[in-house]
C-alpha cells in the first residue's frame, strides 16, 4: 500500500451494513518522482467506525486543514494528539507502528498528509534529514501559515494533472515539506509550544477570524477580546502556535488576498487596497510592491506568471 503495509477496518456501528460505505467526498493519493506520498481528503463519516494500520520507519506531516478537530493515535505509547484547524504536525516513526484511529458520524474533515520514507527519498539532503529524524519516535505540532495554506489549497486543485499539473504538484509538495520543517525547526525539543488545548483553540479561532474578514479593522485589543484574552497573552499564545505575531499574520492573509483578487477575480487597485484593509491606494501600492517585489499593476497587465 501507498502508506501503510497493513490497514484493517476494526469495529462498524453496532447493526450497520458492511457493504454500506463508511464515508462521503474524495481521497486523493499521489506517489511523486521525488519519492513523497501525498494524500489529500475532504470527507465526512456517515458512521462510527474504528480503524487501524501499520505505518513504517517514516516521517510524516499531517495537515488539519478544515472541519472538526482531528484525533491521532500515533502508536507506540505515544499520547493521543487532537489537531485543530489550521494546525500541523510531524510524526516521527523509528521503526513499524501500529496506528489506530475512530471516526464519529458526521464527522467532517478537510486535510492533508505527506509521507517521506528516508530510503526512496529521491533529494539526498531531505533523504539524510528524513533519516536523523526516524532515528527516533517523536511528535512535533506546528501552525500553518499563509503560504502554507495557501500551498495546500492549490493541492486540492483536480486540475492539477498532466505534464504541468505534475511539476506543480512537486513543487507545492516540496514547499509544504521546507515551510514544515522550517516551522518545526525554529525551536529546540525542551522549548516546544506547551499552550494548552483550550489555548490552541482560541488562537485558532482568531487565525480563522483574521483569514476569513482580511479587511476588518482588526487591532490587538479587538483580536484578545474575541478570544477572551489579554493582549500580551495573545502575542505569546499566537505566536507560539503559529510561528509569527498576529500583525505579521493579519499583513500575510491581506497582501494573499489582495493578489488573489488582483490575479483571478478582476479586482482594481482600489478594490483590492479596501479588501486588504488600506484605505488609500498609493499605500498599499507601495506595501504590495515591497511583500511580492512587483507591483499592483505588473500583475493586473499580465506581466507576472500566475502564482500558486
Amino acid at each position: 500500500m501507498v502508506f501503510c503495509d497493513d490497514y484493517a477496518l476494526l469495529t462498524q456501528k453496532a447493526g450497520g451494513d458492511e457493504e454500506s460505505p463508511l464515508f462521503e467526498g474524495w481521497l486523493g493519493l499521489r506517489e511523486l518522482s521525488t519519492g513523497i506520498n501525498l494524500s489529500t481528503a475532504q470527507m465526512t463519516a456517515l458512521s462510527d467506525s474504528d480503524h487501524s494500520a501499520i505505518f513504517p520507519r517514516s516521517l510524516s506531516i499531517v495537515l488539519s486543514l478544515e472541519g472538526r478537530p482531528s484525533e491521532f493515535n500515533p502508536g507506540n505509547g505515544c499520547q493521543t494528539m487532537v489537531l485543530q484547524p489550521g494546525e500541523a504536525a510531524f510524526f516521527s516513526f523509528a521503526d513499524d507502528v501500529r496506528t489506530t484511529g475512530r471516526y464519529s458520524r458526521g464527522h467532517r474533515c478537510k486535510s492533508m498528509l505527506i509521507q517521506l520514507r528516508p530510503e526512496v527519498i529521491a533529494e539526498a539532503n531531505l533523504a539524510d534529514f528524513v533519516d536523523a529524524r526516524t532515528r527516533s519516535s517523536e511528535i512535533v505540532p506546528f501552525g500553518t501559515g499563509v503560504r502554507m495554506s495557501a500551498l495546500c489549497g492549490q493541492l486540492f486543485n483536480p486540475q492539477l494533472c498532466g505534464t504541468v499539473g505534475c511539476l506543480l504538484v512537486e513543487s507545492y509538495t516540496l514547499e509544504v515539506v521546507a515551510l514544515a520543517i522550517q516551522a518545526a525547526g525554529r525551536e529546540g525539543p525542551d522549548e516546544r509550544s506547551h499552550v494548552r488545548g483550550n489555548d490552541r483553540m482560541r488562537m485558532a479561532r482568531i487565525r480563522d477570524l483574521m483569514m476569513s474578514e482580511p479587511g476588518a479593522e482588526h487591532s490587538l485589543t479587538s483580536l484578545a477580546r474575541e478570544a477572551g484574552v489579554s493582549v500580551s497573552s495573545l502575542k505569546i499564545k499566537f505566536r507560539e502556535v503559529y510561528g509569527q505575531s498576529v500583525i505579521a499574520f493579519l499583513h500575510d492573509v491581506r497582501m494573499e488576498k489582495a493578489r488573489d483578487g488582483l490575479e483571478r477575480d478582476g479586482w482594481t487597485v482600489t478594490q483590492a487596497a479596501h479588501f486588504a484593509g488600506y484605505r488609500h491606494g498609493s499605500n498599499f501600492s507601495t506595501a504590495f510592491q515591497r511583500y511580492f517585489g512587483y507591483s499592483p499593476g505588473q500583475l493586473t497587465r499580465g506581466e507576472i506568471y500566475p502564482h500558486a
